[in-house]
């Protein structure tokens, strides 16, 4: 196991944010702090995203609506299989329980 240092951080925010959170933080199982370094992950592999279609853009031009709507469909696709192979699995699963 890998073990990080953390360094303890002073944070701001209003009493609805913070609200919220931690209602997130809680329904998720993670403490505030957790929580947090998640969504400021999250931030930056946004902004690197972000980042790599600006590149991508640059070179090939803008993606139209037409290849936005065609990756949203591959993406439900993607999805809706996932979603088979995991009822799939519990099914296969509950049978060897059954046996």
């Amino acid at each position: 196991m890998t073990v990080m240092a953390a360094e303890k951080y002073s944070a701001s925010m209003d009493d609805v944010l913070l609200r919220d959170a931690r209602a997130d933080a809680e329904a998720a199982g993670l403490t505030l702090s957790a929580w947090l370094a998640g969504a400021a992950a999250d931030r930056l592999r946004l902004k690197a995203l972000h980042h790599l279609v600006d590149g991508w853009e640059a070179e090939h031009g803008a993606i139209s609506v037409a290849e936005l709507d065609a990756l949203e469909d591959k993406v439900a696709e993607a999805r809706r299989s996932a979603e088979q192979r995991r009822r799939r699995a519990e099914t296969e699963a509950d049978r060897a329980v059954a046996s």
